[in-house]
């Protein structure tokens, strides 16, 4: 029994590495995603959004919010209330950051290959990740890659208080060309909102 668990979290972490390697090869990142909230006696909620990553910095645009981020500094843009929130970047040890979406095989989780799953025409290898440190906020992860691209199709975490969080990829642009600008907000673009400097 031992070496049969041996056996398959070998082949998870494969699978994982391939995938890393495979995004590894681009300067950019574009894609297109749903995101699926599900709660015990809730209805479930699903928005689309963009992501845009280049090495260190990311930005997001997802359920009527931009969030820039440089690696340095961060801004988290609210149109509706006309408002943004400057922060320093510090990555949060118990939470996927943008960039972890696509590299999840250096993370601190024990991966297990749960078998494959058909989605239309694609095969995809299911993994389930889970953390080493008990004090995550999730119980843990799973992930869906295609068995021939080695790209990421869906990524759900699954939550100790039984809720979920689906990201389905729905589309994936490598190296669009994205200048460093792009990830910083931009006070001329946004006249009239208020900036909440919280450095």
């Amino acid at each position: 029994m031992c070496s049969l668990f041996g056996q398959t979290d070998a082949q998870s972490k494969g699978i994982l590495k391939k995938s890393e390697l495979h995004y590894k090869a681009f300067k950019t990142i574009s894609a297109d995603f749903t995101l699926t909230t599900t709660g015990e006696g809730r209805k479930s909620l699903s928005n689309k959004g963009k992501l845009f990553i280049k090495g260190n910095q990311f930005k997001l645009d997802y359920a009527d919010q931009s969030i820039y981020c440089d690696g340095k500094s961060i801004w988290s843009y609210n149109p509706v209330d006309e408002e943004v929130t400057l922060e320093t970047y510090k990555k949060k040890t118990n939470d996927l950051s943008p960039q972890d979406m696509f590299n999840l095989y250096n993370r601190n989780y024990k991966s297990s290959f749960e078998g494959t799953v058909k989605a239309g025409k694609e095969t995809q290898n299911v993994i389930k990740l889970v953390p080493k440190k008990k004090k995550e906020k999730f119980a843990y992860v799973k992930v869906h890659i295609d068995s021939k691209t080695n790209e990421l199709k869906k990524v759900i975490q699954h939550f100790k208080n039984g809720s979920e969080v689906i990201v389905t990829v729905t589309q994936m642009l490598p190296n669009k060309p994205l200048a460093d600008g792009f990830f910083v907000w931009q006070a001329t673009d946004h006249k009239g909102a208020v900036l909440v400097d919280l450095r």
